[in-house]
């Protein structure tokens, strides 16, 4: 099955208050807004609070309806905003050969442990936010510079589906600090060999 027929299936982790449940969404409307058949969110919602270990789904189709809305077990690509995380069992047993990770790091992850047929892009999304001041009060607002860079690796859409979509959802005050932390991130992803 190619690319272009198949459902391909994202999964997000973070900590309450990392923005991954509202990434999960926003990358939804980036897959329709470039022309994806389908897509849905899956977020998984229940008694987080911030700092806790959170997970939301995406599935995105190219040419087919998505007619499963259970959550994602076999990914096909890893968003990671915190990586100790990584260590946590349940997460580290979903890296199966064959998955692309992204992570929010600014240093090459730990690949021991790891199947050894798995991409690894890493950005410094949390530095990103720092420098230009894309915060909130419990750190980083991460969605944004994640998805800016998870676009970079996939080419599925690109910076100006990243702004029709934002200016549509947040609206046109906050666009200018919102694509620049998308770009920062777009142009530093860089994979881990």
């Amino acid at each position: 099955m190619t690319e272009t027929e198949k459902i391909i299936e994202i999964s997000f982790h973070g900590r309450g208050g990392q923005t991954a449940i509202t990434a999960s969404q926003l990358l939804a409307e980036m897959a329709y807004e470039k022309g994806f058949a389908d897509a849905i969110a899956i977020p998984i919602i229940g008694a987080e609070r911030r700092g806790a270990p959170i997970m939301a789904f995406t599935k995105v189709s190219k040419h087919k309806i998505i007619r499963t809305y259970d959550s994602v077990k076999n990914p096909d690509f890893m968003i990671i905003f915190d990586t100790s995380l990584l260590e946590m069992p349940r997460i580290k047993e979903t890296i199966k050969e064959g998955v692309t990770i992204l992570a929010d790091s600014p240093i090459p992850i730990n690949r021991d442990g790891l199947p050894n047929n798995i991409r690894i892009f890493i950005v410094d999304a949390t530095g990103i936010c720092i420098k230009r001041g894309f915060m909130h009060s419990s750190g980083p607002i991460l969605n944004i510079p994640m998805l800016g860079a998870f676009g970079k690796v996939t080419g599925y859409y690109d910076l100006e589906t990243i702004e029709k979509v934002l200016k549509k959802v947040f609206g046109e005050s906050k666009i200018a600090k919102n694509m620049a932390v998308a770009r920062d991130a777009f142009e530093e992803v860089k994979e881990v060999k």
